[in-house]
């Protein structure tokens, strides 16, 4: 067991602690946290009861592994007040978008072993997919220690750090995509004539049918695609709509900004 320590316990860190615990990764006795809003404490120490620090620094000094989940704004802030504190037994682990290693190591000390993680949003239900890189000092066994945090909150998988940012206009952004075309689709089938409650129970379900079938079929998805669209059929006339509209061309270009915006705002942050 490690003592673990999380700076900031808004909903990643609830998470995080909702999957750790109940697979036996730690023990709430082993846990230690600290937030300067005591709203977002009270609420993750709900999920579990652990201890409670009065600082940043005195954290520091119980836990081995930081989760380092504040806002990314915050982060220079918290980096000053751990100046010189982090030792070559700490390892961090950042969920903090944006922030590059290298900006964390040069803040912890240039020996520090970082982890930098993007996570999203239906990890709060253990169906998450993160993405994980390494700093230049962290250890396969730091990569492997991690990894096993993130795939009890859904799926993780070990990326290039350069490749974070199109993590993020992908995954990290995505579920507000899905949100958005769900909001859309009850819309048309209101419009279509079904009642708001009726097509908002069929959008949701049909999503939720087309995900499962994503991950537990073997076919592809063009191949699932097809057995839905007949040749003059219903499906395929609703496709002409999306193809003349540029339905493609829209989603790449959604996603490829959203992934510009991610490496703006990192610049920024690291070059503050």
């Amino acid at each position: 067991m490690f003592r673990i320590g999380f700076i900031g316990t808004g909903n990643v860190a609830s998470a995080i602690l909702g999957g750790i615990v109940p697979a036996g990764l730690a023990k709430a006795q082993d846990i230690w946290g600290y937030d300067k809003a005591p709203d977002r404490l009270n609420a993750a120490r709900e999920i579990v009861p652990f201890n409670c620090c009065r600082s940043n620094r005195e954290l520091l000094d119980k836990a081995q592994i930081i989760i380092l989940a504040v806002k990314p704004q915050n982060v220079p802030e918290v980096m000053e007040a751990l100046k010189d504190a982090a030792t070559p037994g700490h390892l961090f682990i950042s969920v903090c978008a944006g922030i590059k290693t290298s900006y964390l190591e040069s803040r912890l000390g240039d020996t520090t072993r970082v982890i930098r993680v993007m996570p999203n949003t239906p990890a709060l239900i253990k169906c998450g997919a993160s993405a994980l890189a390494r700093g230049k000092n962290a250890t396969e066994e730091d990569l492997a220690l991690a990894l096993t945090f993130f795939n009890v909150i859904g799926v993780a998988v070990e990326v290039d750090e350069k490749d974070l940012d199109a993590v993020t206009g992908l995954s990290g952004s995505g579920p507000a995509y899905i949100f958005y075309m769900t909001e859309c689709l009850i819309k048309a089938g209101v419009q279509a004539g079904l009642s708001p409650e009726i097509s908002e129970i069929l959008t949701k379900h049909m999503v939720l049918g087309a995900a499962r079938m994503m991950l537990e079929r073997k076919e592809t998805l063009k191949a699932l695609r097809e057995m839905v669209t007949t040749p003059g059929g219903t499906t395929a006339a609703g496709f002409a709509v999306m193809h003349a509209a540029n339905y493609e061309g829209i989603i790449t270009e959604t996603v490829r900004r959203a992934t510009e915006r991610s490496r703006e705002l990192g610049e920024k942050l690291s070059n503050a």
